[in-house]
């Protein structure tokens, strides 16, 4: 099968292309910097950049460069806006243009990268954005799939990996808030089984799959863990919820990669959590347990 895929170069994106190159499919990648990838992910048999832009490339480009092929991925999406388009930009306009190029195209199916808290009324501008790019999904004539994972772990995440360089450096580690909202982490690997599986599975099209692991955690116990596994013992220090928000309008101000922002301190308010017997049912596969993962690849470090 050919697929197109957008986000192909990023976190999830690499995962899925090797697992959809193991299985036989070949793989046209949308990347806005398709020259700077090139050799990375032609590594992968059967991969193709392309270059383009869903915030900026029309519907009939984006059509013309998913011709003959009879899948789309959609895995765009962004969790700090700055240095961005931003959430409307990339979660709404982008998923309408993917859509509409994808129904112009005539794809047989449409794999939509959504998010686990994902739902009409949601708080956080994330979600509701992810909320609004679901319903174009939905609206489209290509029968679609839709996934929500919770926290992604895997090398190269940007949740425990962060905290966990703060362990090797700090004997404090900051925690937003209380830290009993609840997270239900999955390995990178699984979701991208799950991207890879609804193609050869028909009976997934309509359907919309939490994504996530076993087990649920509260924020404060995956910090402890983190640090166990690095066979470090750290004080965890609580920051208030008000001033955690002041200091990411700071960081907003500031140059670079803020390390949270305001609208993530908004998220962590709450549970993050799915029954994952759905996901199992449909792809047959355990989820990889958090504390395998962190043994191997913190283990005496």
């Amino acid at each position: 099968m050919k697929v197109f895929v957008t986000g192909g170069s990023g976190y999830v994106g690499e995962p899925l292309l090797r697992q959809l190159s193991l299985a036989g499919h070949e793989c046209r990648v949308l990347s806005r910097e398709a020259e700077a990838h090139r050799r990375r992910l032609t590594a992968i048999p059967g991969v193709y950049p392309v270059r383009g832009d869903i915030t900026r490339s029309s519907v009939e480009q984006l059509a013309d460069l998913m011709s003959k092929c009879e899948a789309v991925v959609h895995l765009v999406g962004i969790i700090i806006e700055k240095g961005t388009p931003g959430f409307e930009a990339v979660h709404i306009e982008g998923t309408r243009r993917v859509a509409a190029a994808a129904e112009q195209a005539k794809a047989k199916r449409f794999l939509h990268m959504s998010a686990l808290g994902t739902r009409e009324n949601a708080v956080a501008r994330y979600h509701q954005t992810k909320w609004a790019a679901e319903r174009i999904v939905r609206a489209g004539k290509t029968p679609w799939t839709i996934f929500r994972p919770s926290i992604i772990f895997g090398e190269r995440d940007e949740f425990l990996d962060v905290f966990a360089g703060i362990a090797r450096r700090s004997p404090v580690v900051p925690v937003i808030g209380p830290g009993r909202g609840k997270l239900q982490p999955i390995w990178v690997e699984d979701v991208a089984r799950c991207f890879a599986g609804a193609l050869a599975r028909p009976e997934t099209a309509g359907q919309t799959y939490g994504l996530g692991g076993d087990r649920a955690y509260a924020l404060e116990e995956l910090l402890r863990l983190v640090a166990a596994a690095l066979g470090k013992r750290r004080m965890l220090v609580h920051l208030p919820v008000p001033l955690a928000r002041l200091q990411a309008k700071l960081f907003h101000l500031l140059p670079g990669k803020p390390p949270f922002t305001e609208d993530q301190i908004t998220m962590l308010g709450e549970d993050n959590v799915c029954d994952p017997g759905p996901m199992k049912r449909a792809f047959g596969f355990e989820p990889r347990p958090l504390e395998d993962y962190l043994k191997e690849r913190f283990g005496g470090r």
